[in-house]
């Protein structure tokens, strides 16, 4: 046994290294993590209808793989990543370890991330209008869905993402301005709605237009209600931990001089910048979606 192990180690082989460095059950599941993402079509899609918004040329070549070209009326000048002369882009982990040219694009790429970063920035898709079928709804009732992002537009160092990341408020307003969100979740009601031709939502929107900001009007009034508890619990949660790693330090201050009250002082700046700057915190409109019922 013991020379069957020398010969081993000799080769190569340390089984206890092997049994530790495997990262145990938490690294198998961030592996079956990934290759389920791997598998998914969800990214596949994003990736096609964001080239095609952007107005970036498709050419598809099988296999899992496509060449994207920059064109003359793109809606960026610069997109990360496409070069003038084209780039070949596939979904396939196996495939693009085979073919060194080939771009792997996952969710963590630059072409994702920053297309991500133009869909959620920019004014494309903040506005949409859908049909609902719903035989007990009268025909032509008016439905309308609001977003709002409750945020702090403080300087970075401050890094008050920690107490108040962009957080979404939804509203979902019936035509007398009642909001049925909390009866009608996001995805049951997203489930249940059929696109309109744009031709016929043009039309609509003409005819609805007073009703339409009527009741936008009605969602900035009952949205206040609804972001200043979320501002007041980042403020709170703010003021505890600044406060308490402020109150460390002066313990630590009093039995070691190394501690400079200067570093008291910084903390104690930044707690008062970061309470002033959260006090500023607002919200604001960044999508919404017009719902028309239907008997059928």
């Amino acid at each position: 046994m013991r020379e069957k192990l020398k010969i081993e180690l000799e080769k190569g082989r340390d089984r206890l290294l092997e049994l530790n460095s495997n990262g145990g059950k938490q690294a198998q599941a961030l592996a079956d993590q990934i290759a389920d993402e791997d598998n998914s079509p969800e990214l596949v899609n994003f990736a096609l209808k964001l080239f095609d918004i952007i107005g970036v040329e498709q050419e598809d070549l099988g296999a899992n793989s496509i060449v994207i070209s920059p064109t003359g009326t793109m809606l960026v000048p610069d997109f990360p990543g496409l070069k003038e002369e084209g780039v070949t882009v596939t979904f396939d982990r196996e495939l693009a370890l085979a073919r060194e040219e080939m771009e792997f694009l996952t969710w963590d790429h630059p072409m994702i991330r920053q297309g991500i970063d133009f869909v959620a920035s920019g004014d494309i898709g903040k506005a949409a209008m859908a049909l609902l079928v719903n035989k007990q709804l009268p025909a032509g009732t008016l439905l309308i869905e609001l977003i709002y992002i409750v945020e702090s537009q403080s300087p970075k160092g401050l890094q008050l993402n920690r107490f108040l990341p962009p957080t979404p408020i939804r509203l979902l307003l019936d035509n007398k301005g009642n909001n049925i969100g909390e009866q009608v979740a996001f995805e049951t009601l997203h489930s249940k709605l059929k696109p309109l031709g744009k031709n016929i939502a043009n039309q609509m929107v003409k005819m609805a237009r007073s009703n339409i900001e009527a009741l936008i009007t009605r969602g900035n009034q009952l949205v206040k209600s609804l972001a200043e508890p979320i501002i007041t619990e980042a403020k709170n949660q703010a003021d505890q931990q600044l406060s308490t790693e402020i109150n460390r330090l002066q313990a630590l201050r009093a039995v070691n001089k190394n501690i400079r009250q200067s570093e008291i002082d910084i903390l104690e700046q930044q707690r008062t910048q970061s309470l002033d700057e959260l006090s500023k915190a607002n919200w604001r409109l960044d999508c919404l979606r017009i719902i028309v019922t239907n008997k059928e």
